[in-house]
């Protein structure tokens, strides 16, 4: 067999035959070639174009698998539905697939080495740190769920799931081959926080409204047997008043007896607004000149160093309810304000009415004791500069019979509540100790124009 019947394996096999064969030749002699010659030169070139460009279709397939290939990776690992990032021994940012560029708002050029830590929301850098030292000393740790910061400076929630390889990195120049990499797992799970907080607040809204349950089941039996006895002490306590002798004492127990059980028909309705049963008028309320109202009742009442300031919104939309209750819930948080105070301490109470459309993020976010749907409100704000409440003495404010004060039944902030439940309203209460306290409360506003205020 002559080098040139030889199978060709690849381009440089090729070459050497080539060369073998320019050996075998003998030197070109100036006289022209024979047809033998000829024949044999000719066939030795269309051997080697069929070699060469069986190699070029080798050459093609090969970059044609090696694209497919290409674009595999570009599926696999880029268009994954989670975030990839690969981190160096010192926390910098190797190669970052398409989702976590996006997850995080970025351009692949604003990631590339650059600290991990850089994107991590500042109060969640301890909880990185000790989930990357599990990783590096014991080899392994469970997910990390931590807020990151995308570069307009939306915060995120993403559960990091993270893995070690020692394998050296193509892209580094400055680390020993054994240095470890940490691949990690970007998910985002906002969608799911934003489910758990609504689970828990459901779940506060369930307890409220089982507590709600009971005491309305046990307020309507109270009420109804209790009015009962009532009807027969009053009954009775008007006729001993009528028998008895003008001016005498007889007259004046029977009065006490009158008083006291009409003050026992107003603890009744208490219960009855706690648990959102009382019903009202359905009539339209300023609430400013509520508040006008109240704060010319406790001017003379109220301690000598606490002062008033009022700050209403005019014109004020006007709010569907019974003035009456209305009128008891701004007595309630007013007194319980100027009530804030250490005895002999200066301090002020401030009142404030709002016309604000309440938006789904406000709903999220807010310190809400009583949550209401989004809307167009009437806003009431009575904040202090008193002693404010323990975190404790605040989650508990709200509860019937609970109370601070020496004397009183615990059931003021209790029925304000309840009078706002059944008026569709709600309720955000921010307290911190030595900063005093501020209630906000919401009531729907009405659409009709507000009539104009005569002289």
């Amino acid at each position: 067999m002559t080098p040139e019947d030889k199978p060709i394996a690849n381009i440089t096999d090729l070459l050497c035959r080539t060369e073998a064969v320019a050996r075998l030749d003998p030197p070109l002699d100036p006289e022209p070639l024979s047809a033998k010659a000829m024949q044999r030169t000719v066939r030795q070139l269309r051997l080697q174009q069929i070699e060469l460009e069986m190699q070029n279709e080798e050459l093609l397939r090969s970059q044609v698998e090696l694209a497919r290939s290409r674009a595999r990776y570009f599926d696999l690992y880029d268009q994954a539905p989670v975030g990839y990032c690969t981190l160096s021994a010192q926390g910098l940012i190797l190669e970052a697939n398409l989702t976590a560029l996006t997850l995080l708002g970025a351009v692949r050029g604003d990631l590339i080495h650059e600290p991990f830590t850089r994107f991590i929301f500042n109060p969640d850098q301890d909880q990185f740190y000790l989930h990357r030292r599990q990783l590096l000393t014991l080899g392994g740790g469970p997910p990390c769920d931590l807020r990151m910061v995308r570069l307009d400076g939306t915060v995120i929630w993403v559960r990091l799931t993270t893995t070690m390889a020692r394998v050296p990195w193509a892209g580094t120049t400055d680390e020993p081959e054994a240095a470890p990499t940490l691949r990690i797992v970007l998910a985002d799970i906002g969608e799911r926080k934003r489910l758990e907080r609504e689970n828990a607040l459901l779940l506060v809204t369930l307890h409220e409204a089982q507590k709600l349950e009971a005491l309305g089941v046990v307020a309507g039996g109270v009420a109804h047997d209790f009015n009962n006895l009532l009807t027969s002490i009053l009954g009775n306590a008007n006729l001993g008043t009528l028998g008895a002798a003008p001016g005498g004492a007889e007259a004046g127990c029977f009065l006490v007896i009158e008083k006291a059980a009409l003050r026992a028909a107003e603890l009744t309705r208490q219960l009855l607004a706690y648990a959102g049963k009382g019903r009202f008028p359905a009539t339209q309320v300023d609430l400013g000149i509520l508040v006008q109202e109240v704060t010319l009742l406790l001017a003379v009442s109220k301690p000598s160093q606490v002062t008033f300031r009022c700050d209403l919104a005019d014109p004020l939309p006007l709010v569907q309810g019974d003035p009456t209750q209305l009128f008891q819930v701004v007595l309630n948080l007013v007194t319980n304000a100027t009530e804030a105070f250490p005895a002999g301490v200066a301090g002020q109470v401030t009142l404030r009415t709002r016309n604000e459309q309440v938006d789904q993020a406000t709903i999220d976010t807010g310190p809400w004791c009583l949550v209401l749907a989004p809307g167009h409100y009437v806003t009431l704000e009575v904040t202090d500069t008193g002693t404010g409440m323990q975190p404790e003495v605040a989650a508990l404010a709200f509860d019937p019979f609970f109370t601070t004060k020496f004397s009183g039944c615990g059931l003021g902030l209790a029925a304000v509540i309840g009078t706002l439940r059944s008026h569709r309203g709600g309720m955000m209460v921010r307290s911190q100790p030595g900063q005093g306290s501020s209630f906000k409360l919401f009531l729907p506003a009405l659409e009709e124009p507000r009539p104009p205020i005569l002289p």
